[in-house]
């Protein structure tokens, strides 16, 4: 008799309904700049969903943090020629900050009150306050958007699950140059520390929440007045 394979385990689904506390949320947009940007098929688009995204965020009263890597002198001089993919960058002058190719993309929906962290590394987290920055603001939860999934986005929700954040992916909101990856990565790898939804249930979830408030409220002042 042929031994059979064993079967592959069912990979999860993509997209679902998210409990969110707006007042406790950081929407998270890694990589959207254009020498990240420039490398996928349909940039364009990934922009739009994720100012979406952003949109649906500010309008419950979330908060907005971009991240974007990019170096000065300083940081390509001492780039550890032990970091392949690094040490590379360094000798090529690739994202020199303060040029167009590191700069957050010009369609981008930005606010002057946006938290902006300037990265040395792929991961938001670790050559940055933002640990800090999110804390004081009171962020529990971090939404997940951005470029590339195998890169900047995969670093990051590592960081993040380090820092015990509640994590949610906008599977729809993050893009890679190889599709097979970025699936792999939404089915397989991100589900063990992160909530995998869309932008569109995203604002399902919110709408849903600020209704149920807004009902309760109503509910109290009710009570209150008999």
């Amino acid at each position: 008799m042929e031994a059979r394979e064993p079967a592959a385990a069912a990979a999860p689904s993509l997209g679902g309904p998210v409990e969110v506390d707006p007042k406790e949320c950081a929407l998270l947009v890694t990589g959207c700049q254009h020498g990240v940007l420039d490398s996928l098929p349909d940039a364009d688009n990934l922009v739009l969903k994720i100012n979406a995204a952003i949109d649906i965020v500010r309008l419950h009263g979330g908060h907005i943090v971009f991240a974007r890597m990019a170096f000065d002198d300083l940081d390509f001089r001492f780039t550890p020629t032990t970091n392949c993919e690094f040490s590379a960058l360094a000798r090529e002058g690739r994202f020199r900050d303060r040029t167009p190719e590191s700069a957050v993309h010009q369609a981008a929906a930005v606010k002057p009150t946006d938290v902006m962290v300037r990265t040395t590394r792929l991961g938001a987290f670790s050559t940055t306050d933002l640990d800090e920055q999110l804390t004081n603001l009171g962020v529990t939860t971090l939404i997940v958007a951005g470029a590339h999934t195998s890169g900047t986005v995969l670093s990051t929700v590592r960081e993040a699950a380090d820092r015990d954040y509640r994590l949610i992916i906008l599977s729809d909101c993050c893009a890679d140059p190889d599709t097979e990856n970025h699936r792999f990565l939404m089915t397989r790898i991100f589900p063990r520390q992160a909530e995998i939804t869309t932008a569109t249930e995203l604002y399902l979830s919110l709408a849903a929440d600020k209704a149920d408030r807004q009902r309760n409220s109503a509910t109290g002042h009710t009570a209150h007045a008999g």
